[in-house]
């Protein structure tokens, strides 16, 4: 063994030290090591497989955790793929002045169909990413994901497309007619674009605008400036 904290501190060169205060000094340093060693030892959220398996309290629960993380995103992707993909400014302004989105997002059951789902994540490339801290976010990925169009069976089941319409569902649940007088708002109160290039930005900024209305989107914000952890 090697020598005492106690004994590598020289306390006793101090003229004014008083006896066994060596001790108490190094008994106090033993348990603040102690106390950081177990906090770097704490582990990582372990999230669990990404493939499919049985529905498990395991599973659902980690949809569910990723879900709130990536309500933002999966808000924001759903919107979008309502519009014109090539619109002009009228055409936009037409189907806004409809009663289409407002029907769209007040439908959550019909909205969050996981096999539209499925079909525009995959078209997109856009991914369900877990990180070791807890959290989780949607990212770009250079080949097509995996999402299971049906995910009813409890033997078969993908619990990062059950994150997807959870998180769907939730936001649009709570606050779909919000989001949409969210995006025709902050659409209006926009400049006009003379391109159509400039035209689908200022779209994608009334729809991020919309979800951020979303309750879900707010505490997802939230939880990615404070990081991962506990729910």
């Amino acid at each position: 063994m090697g020598a005492p904290i106690c004994s590598l501190i020289p306390c006793r060169r101090q003229t004014n030290a008083a006896p066994g205060s060596c001790r108490g000094f190094g008994l106090l340093l033993t348990v603040v090591v102690l106390a950081v060693v177990r906090t770097d030892a704490a582990p990582a959220y372990k999230w669990p497989e990404a493939g499919m398996g049985q529905r498990t309290s395991d599973r659902l629960s980690a949809g569910k955790r990723a879900a709130k993380y990536i309500a933002c995103g999966v808000c924001e992707e759903r919107v979008l793929s309502l519009f014109p993909g090539e619109g002009d400014a009228d055409m936009i302004a037409r189907f806004l002045e409809g009663e289409s989105l407002t029907e769209s997002l007040g439908d959550a059951k019909g909205f969050c169909g996981m096999r539209d789902l499925a079909k525009l994540f995959k078209g997109r490339r856009i991914e369900v990413e877990t990180k070791p801290d807890g959290s989780a976010l949607l990212s770009s990925s250079s080949t097509i994901p995996f999402y299971e169009e049906i995910n009813t069976s409890d033997l078969v089941f993908h619990w990062k497309s059950f994150a997807l319409q959870h998180a769907c569902t939730e936001t649009f649940r709570k606050d779909g007619d919000e989001v949409a007088q969210g995006v025709v708002k902050a659409y209006h109160a926009s400049t006009g674009g003379g391109t159509p290039v400039e035209e689908r930005k200022r779209v994608v900024e009334a729809v991020k605008a919309g979800c951020r209305m979303a309750r879900t989107c707010k505490a997802a914000a939230k939880m990615a400036g404070g990081g991962g952890g506990e729910l």
